[in-house]
């Protein structure tokens, strides 16, 4: 009796658990996340349904800031092999994008990054060949080789707004990002410029992330970081501003 009434308390502590996951996996659909300040304290993480194990990856985002930090990062993903698994950051000094995939930096010229307007990005790698290309505002990059040709494996710790110099944190003031991100994807594919085109105009029937989808987000903010409407400010694809 005592066993049967043990795996009744069991069975109803687990469907408990999984009715509040689904309560607070929510659709950011028309909202933005603020960093409002300059505070290593700020930040939102985001939790994956599972373990990574992709040989391919295409992370998307739209940013909107006014530059206060040296090097700001709009994106951080660490595993348990690389602290700085894949990441997205702006130099400020060199005026490039700079992509981590494995602790290996590259860079990317002749990108636009213009504050107070959005600035839609994505960023591609894949393990069969190591290239990387990234895409801002349609225009693309050409490919570059970076990294080990390892897959992305392991429990990530996946951070936005902070650059990850450790497994779950060690943030740093120069890369702190403020502003407002948006519309953040992660596929464990690399998406054809057709898909990406289509993210980059802001159409509703762009490719959603089949690993991290904006539409479906479990995330955990900290600090004055927070989740607000899209009203506070306009996205504007071409159509609508002619």
């Amino acid at each position: 009796m005592k066993t049967l009434a043990s795996s009744v308390f069991f069975f109803v502590l687990c469907s408990l658990a999984l009715c509040q996951l689904k309560k607070d996996r929510k659709c950011l659909r028309e909202k933005v996340i603020t960093f409002p300040e300059l505070s290593t304290s700020n930040w939102v993480k985001l939790h994956p349904n599972e373990s990574m194990d992709l040989s391919a990856i295409t992370v998307c985002l739209r940013f909107y800031t006014e530059l206060m930090s040296a090097d700001p990062c709009f994106f951080s993903l660490a595993t348990p092999s690389y602290t700085k698994d894949f990441s997205l950051r702006w130099l400020s000094v060199s005026k490039k994008y700079e992509m981590t995939i494995h602790s290996s930096q590259v860079q990317f010229d002749g990108l636009a990054f213009n504050n107070n307007q959005w600035m839609s990005v994505c960023a591609t790698w894949d393990a069969k060949n190591g290239l990387a290309q990234m895409f801002v505002n349609e225009v693309a990059s050409i490919k570059k080789a970076v990294g080990p040709k390892v897959s992305f494996k392991g429990d990530p710790v996946i951070t936005l707004g902070q650059y990850q110099t450790e497994y779950d944190g060690g943030f740093q003031h120069t890369n702190i990002f403020t502003g407002f991100l948006a519309d953040v994807h992660v596929h464990g594919q690399t998406l054809t410029t057709r898909q990406i085109k289509t993210y980059m105009e802001a159409k509703s029937k762009y490719k959603l992330g089949d690993y991290i989808n904006w539409h479906n987000l479990m995330y955990t903010t900290a600090g004055s970081a927070q989740v607000e409407e899209k009203h506070h400010v306009t996205f504007y694809t071409k159509e609508e501003q002619q």
